[in-house]
């Protein structure tokens, strides 16, 4: 009997447990996401209007608890600042994109020569070092815009045979707010400020003359670079105050190289918005005569997505009665297949023997000779640049004082040695390429 009292308890009190276990299970809440991360992720979807909802919900409970709602304001301002550009964003077509490494996006960009040149600053000025600044040259090749070492841009003017000393721009950075935040941050009794660095790079002078895109980092830019438009005021060469080009060229990456070709109806600008390092997204667009944006005819979520570039077909007409997209294609194509060409007929000059002289890796019979033409190519490119440069130092060499003589010296041999390697090379690799050609017959 006892035992069958003990067994009866038992099946007596497991409802009992699992029910108080149920109670604890219950008791147990899904861990609560800060309001912070909660619109960050919805500002980052380009949801600015969810991200002010939660934003000014969190404020008002809290202040119903009177606690400091201080660390939400910058959050919020950035909300409303968002949605405010995101019913701005222009309506552009973009017919393509190119996914290249960073440092050949300009080769991605097929220019008509009516629209002028761009290049790195390194490139035009003969300088193996590179800090990623670049310019433009306009189409009667006497005028350039470009971004000094400095990160500040410039103009400079050809007069005869050479080029004027680079000039700063003006009006395109308020020099005045930059002295002051530099007072600030000296006062040692004053609250750290937080700054952002200003830089200028990528311009590009529309053939008007006077309209000017480039990049900028700094308080107005939305993250990293982001693209601006200026016009010249016409008095003392400076410039209006630049303008935020907007959704959706612009974005928390950095974007930057707008330029447009009016001759064939093209534009480009380059963005690493999804890409991996060092990697970036050359867009292909339809330049729109006046700025025009979206209306009524798509939501919010659509108008996000616009903004974005989650998918360039969404930005084509859906009902494209004028063939613009086809149309700008066929442009595209035309020009991609026609710069290569030009170039092809004087891109070297490379002398077989008295008979032959080669312009264009085609021509060389040889596989040897064709494969190893690249390599020539580089390796006078090199020769040529190291040249000039060796040529500048030593012009510099000889009009410094001792001191500056003992600092300059080493960096001048060093260069002097290698220039000396260079050309052993490119005689040894052009007799290579002579006999294996005149070895094919």
């Amino acid at each position: 009997m006892r035992h069958r009292y003990i067994l009866f308890l038992f099946f007596m009190m497991l409802p009992l447990t699992f029910m108080g276990q149920r109670r604890r299970a219950a008791k147990v809440k899904e861990p609560v996401i800060p309001a912070t991360e909660l619109a960050r992720a919805a500002i980052d979807k380009y949801a600015f209007n969810q991200a002010e909802e939660i934003l000014t919900k969190e404020m008002e409970a809290l202040k119903k608890k009177r606690k400091d709602t201080s660390h939400l304001q910058s959050l919020l301002q950035e909300a409303r600042e968002g949605a405010n550009r995101l019913h701005a964003t222009e309506r552009v077509v973009i017919i393509d994109s190119i996914i290249c490494p960073a440092d050949e996006a300009l080769k991605a960009i097929k220019l008509s020569q009516e629209s002028g040149r761009l290049d790195t600053y390194a490139s035009t000025y003969h300088e193996r070092e590179s800090l990623g600044n670049t310019l433009f040259e306009n189409e009667f090749g006497n005028k350039r815009y470009l971004a000094t070492n400095d990160f500040r841009l410039a103009t400079s003017d050809k007069v005869g045979d050479k080029w004027s000393t680079p000039t700063l721009l003006t009006g395109l950075h308020d020099e005045e707010d930059a002295d002051k935040d530099d007072d600030d941050e000296e006062d040692e009794e004053k609250a750290p400020k937080a700054a952002t660095s200003y830089v200028e790079n990528y311009p590009f002078l529309l053939s008007d003359g006077i309209t000017l895109y480039f990049a900028a980092t700094g308080d107005e830019s939305m993250g990293g670079y982001d693209i601006f438009v200026t016009r010249a005021d016409g008095e003392g060469g400076a410039f209006l105050t630049p303008e935020n080009v907007g959704y959706p060229f612009n974005s928390k990456a950095n974007d930057y190289l707008l330029v447009i070709d009016e001759l064939s109806q093209l534009g480009w600008f380059v963005s690493d918005r999804f890409q991996p390092k060092d990697t970036v997204c050359v867009y292909v667009f339809i330049p729109n005569e006046t700025r025009q944006v979206y209306g009524d005819e798509v939501t919010e979520p659509e108008l996000q997505a616009l903004a974005r570039l989650t998918s360039i077909r969404d930005s084509w007409p859906k009902d494209d009665k004028e063939n613009a997209v086809p149309q700008a294609l066929e442009r595209l194509n035309k020009l991609r297949n026609a710069r290569p060409t030009t170039h092809a007929t004087t891109s070297f000059t490379f002398i077989v023997d008295d008979q032959r002289t080669y312009h264009n890796p085609t021509e060389f019979r040889s596989a040897t000779a064709r494969q190893k033409i690249v390599k020539w190519q580089e390796l006078s490119k090199n020769v040529a640049t190291d040249t000039e440069m060796l040529q500048r130092m030593r012009d510099s060499y000889a009009k410094a004082n001792a001191q500056e003589r003992q600092r300059q010296a080493p960096a001048l041999r060093k260069l002097e040695e290698a220039l000396e390697t260079q050309v052993e090379e490119l005689h040894q690799l052009t007799k290579d390429i002579r006999n294996a050609e005149i070895s094919n017959p």
